[in-house]
């Protein structure tokens, strides 16, 4: 049976429970972290759990509970499910709707799975996308953070994966690119990386910061700019990324063919580079 941590311990993962009137529960106010575990060490957890501070203060969800207990919160799930290679969520929630006055302090649950990648071919053939009928408002207060109200997102998933693509690529109410339901998306063209702003706004992804700063120490030229169909539709390549996929070659979106159809030296280059990342960050001390 899997442990998790709730709260402050380890339990079972069929015991752990929630009040009733937790507000993540009723009404999605809270936040979660997907983070990969490699060699047992927890890939660019620092920025994981900067994101997680920043938009707790900005969306006034509670968190009572500091950086420190976060990770040693983490590691003892680790400890406890015997994982070195590991997929795993954090959810924080401000805990009780009557929490501000009693006290009491944030829900937390930390779980975690064996990591199970995507399919190789993917990565060596690419993959097909959709775009997304739904758009992504600016002036919404959550876009841009990793919330718990994610049900729109999961729903787009969903369709696009009924129709046999990997991901569904969003724009805003504007028409700029925005991103993945569950990634950020980069384009290349003429050589040079492309990729939506923050401010579009979209999730500061922790792998978007990883291949920007790869991109900047290897000589790529970057650019953050606002992108439009005609932007996505005349690159000649594309890729997304997390933390999970990595860098995730695309192929194709609806009937059109990215480039030459086919995953390009770009594209390759940083997804070797993003690899040998991983392999840097989650060293084991000698």
């Amino acid at each position: 049976m899997s442990k998790v941590y709730l709260n402050d311990r380890i339990v079972d993962s069929d015991l752990a429970t929630i009040p009733a009137n937790d507000a993540g529960f009723l009404y999605g106010a809270g936040l979660f972290e997907t983070m990969r575990c490699h060699n047992g060490i927890v890939f660019s957890l620092k920025d994981h759990l900067d994101r997680l501070s920043f938009s707790a203060a900005k969306l006034a969800i509670r968190m009572t509970q500091g950086k420190e207990v976060l990770t040693d919160a983490i590691h003892q799930v680790l400890r406890s499910n015997g994982l070195t290679e590991a997929r795993i969520r954090l959810t924080l929630s401000t805990g009780p709707v009557s929490a501000e006055d009693d006290g009491h302090p944030s829900t937390l649950l930390v779980s975690a799975t064996s990591f199970e990648p995507y399919p190789e071919d993917y990565y060596r053939k690419g993959v097909q996308t959709v775009l997304c009928p739904i758009r992504q408002n600016a002036t919404d207060p959550l876009v841009g953070h990793k919330t718990t109200n994610c049900f729109t997102r999961m729903v787009a998933l969903k369709q696009a994966h009924q129709k046999n693509a990997a991901e569904a690529i969003w724009f805003t109410t504007e028409g700029r690119l925005a991103e993945g339901c569950v990634s950020n998306c980069f384009l290349v063209k003429d050589g040079k990386l492309m990729t939506p702003p923050i401010e579009t706004p979209i999730l500061p992804g922790v792998s978007r910061k990883n291949v920007c700063n790869i991109a900047i120490r290897d000589g790529i030229d970057l650019v953050e700019k606002d992108l439009t169909i005609d932007d996505l539709l005349g690159a000649d390549e594309v890729f997304l990324t997390n933390v999970i996929m990595k860098v995730l070659p695309v192929i194709g979106i609806e009937k059109h063919t990215v480039g030459t159809g086919k995953v390009g030296p770009v594209t390759e280059q940083v997804k070797t580079a993003f690899s040998e990342e991983i392999e840097s960050q989650c060293r084991r001390p000698v």
